[in-house]
């Protein structure tokens, strides 16, 4: 019998051997092109150019889009309350040929730690010519960029330059602890697959400033905000004199002497009621419950003696 167990194991230990090796090499493959595949899918989705601002490659095969940029004059800063900001977008042709489609990009990036501004935080408007200006539909890139988009698009010659009009305001439920944002911009036209050369602009955040909290007195010394002065308390009106009391009449029994007022007797307190010791009425029945449960008890220990003897 011993010697046909060891056969029959030994028997089945290849076939267990080769199911081990086909279930590893299953698995490894499955994670090597897993580990290809997230890195590539993952710089594909979340690249935008205007961020780093590179240089833009010209391999002769995809058509480039017209160079963006702010224009001189484009603001500086924006207004916390809720003006608008204008910002000039000059696109210019330098690709080698008529462009049709063209329109500008705007985003609005949010450096730093503080909260990212979201769609529901600003407002983006473009001027159409002949058309006043124009809501732009807002959404969020892949890099947390809030992407605006123009609906207009214009026909640009080569070396023709256009220029843009895009304005900003926040809303009231911007966050309050951001201080600065960017504004990203370059363009797009109806073929092209590489986008030209980009800008990004700074943009600092004004808030109204606090109201003063300390002067300076001629020495330089600061010193702390001089309060309003105290109402004076208008003084209460004299008490007037006690009346004197007239004298007594002759024959008349004199009135015992004019003294203060006695205070009224005041109840002696009751006495405090100590605590009652003794027995009460729970006793008795908390005694009867503990002595049954004493000789339960007991009990269970005989009964488990007598079995473990038999």
């Amino acid at each position: 019998m011993r010697a046909s167990a060891i056969s029959t194991s030994t028997k089945n230990a290849p076939s267990i051997s080769r199911r081990s090796k086909i279930v590893g090499l299953a698995a490894t493959l499955l994670l090597g092109g897993a580990v290809q595949l997230l890195p590539a899918d993952t710089a594909w989705a979340c690249a935008d150019g205007r961020l780093t601002g590179g240089a833009v490659v010209h391999d002769g095969v995809h058509p480039v889009a017209p160079d963006a940029a702010f224009t001189a004059g484009s603001a500086r800063s924006v207004d916390a309350g809720g003006a608008w900001a204008s910002f000039g977008v000059s696109i210019h042709n330098t690709t080698g040929g008529v462009q049709s489609g063209v329109r500008p990009s705007f985003g609005i990036h949010s450096p730093g730690r503080a909260r990212a501004l979201t769609p529901q935080d600003v407002r983006v408007e473009m001027l159409v010519p002949g058309g006043g200006w124009e809501r732009l539909k807002l959404s969020v890139n892949c890099t947390g960029v809030v992407e605006a988009e123009p609906a207009y698009r214009q026909r640009l010659d080569d070396g023709g330059t256009a220029v843009v009009q895009i304005r900003l305001a926040l809303t009231p439920g911007a966050p309050q602890d951001r201080t600065e944002l960017q504004v990203l911009t370059d363009s797009h036209t109806a073929v092209s697959e590489t986008p030209g050369l980009t800008d990004r602009r700074t943009v600092r955040i004004s808030r109204p400033a606090a109201g003063p909290t300390a002067r300076t007195t001629p020495a330089g010394k600061a010193t702390r905000t001089a309060k309003a002065p105290a109402p004076v308390a208008t003084p209460a009106p004299a008490v007037a004199p006690a009346a004197v009391t007239a004298p007594a009449p002759a024959g008349s029994t004199p009135a015992a002497a004019a003294g203060p007022a006695a205070s009224p007797a005041v109840p002696p307190a009751a006495p405090a009621r100590l605590a009652q010791t003794g027995g009460s009425r729970s006793t008795g029945p908390l005694i009867g419950a503990g002595g049954a449960l004493v000789l339960l008890g007991a009990g269970g220990v005989l009964v488990a003696r007598r079995r473990a003897r038999g």
